[in-house]
């Protein structure tokens, strides 16, 4: 089942890649806010792995919007909703986000600032970082979340699965500790599958090492 998703993934990623959507960035105090509506068009600029998995996460975020208590959607104004939470998450120093659809956003943190080589602990600075988020979704609870782990392609592929497994249940955790209601928050390791930069080098690999974060609005 694992490389049947891989393989969608790809596929997947070649597809959005290939549609040639062009995607509007904004910049704002060095940290970077993708503004593009679109699926296709999030893909342009990054690797096909990563907006690949935003997809793939998409039902399981469903999943977790049809059992959390948030209560009532959001309506016809579920795109300001996300507007105002994707300025905000955007603030976080270390911090990008992608507009993947209407009321899908993609948090990606720098990866160094997570977790160290082969380690599933988060460090200080990431800590201070999901501080941080923590209080805008807090602000704007109608918004599920799900944690994404990735690894690089290191060490054997069982390995990086159950490695990306925590770390995923890591941030998740921590997410909680921090106030988030538990039935708004999922985890899931996608183990190397879904890099987002060449595992040939060791800029790529540290920055395949990493949590993202994919949040949905309740639109009704």
């Amino acid at each position: 089942m694992r490389d049947a998703l891989r393989l969608g993934s790809v596929v997947v990623g070649i597809a959005l890649l290939a549609a040639g959507c062009a995607t509007t960035m904004q910049e704002s105090g060095g940290r970077t806010t993708s503004r593009d509506k679109t699926k296709k068009g999030a893909a342009i600029g990054a690797a096909g792995g990563a907006i690949a998995g935003a997809v793939l996460g998409e039902g399981e975020l469903d999943e977790v919007l049809a059992g959390a208590a948030i209560g009532a959607g959001i309506g016809a104004g579920v795109g300001a909703y996300m507007d105002a939470q994707e300025e905000k998450l955007a603030r976080i120093p270390g911090t990008t986000v992608e507009r993947v659809g209407e009321n899908l956003l993609l948090v990606r943190f720098e990866s160094d600032i997570l977790f160290a080589v082969d380690s599933a602990v988060l460090s200080g600075t990431s800590r201070s970082s999901l501080d941080e988020a923590s209080a805008v979704f807090v602000e704007y609870p109608k918004t599920a979340i799900i944690a994404q782990g990735h690894t690089d392609s290191s060490g054997s592929e069982e390995h990086n699965q159950a490695l990306s497994e925590r770390r995923a249940g890591a941030v998740m955790t921590y997410l909680v500790g921090r106030g988030i209601d538990a039935s708004r928050i999922t985890a899931l390791g996608y183990g190397e599958g879904s890099p987002i930069a060449s595992n040939d080098t060791p800029s790529g690999r540290e920055a395949n090492r990493r949590v993202d974060l994919l949040l949905k609005a309740k639109a009704r």
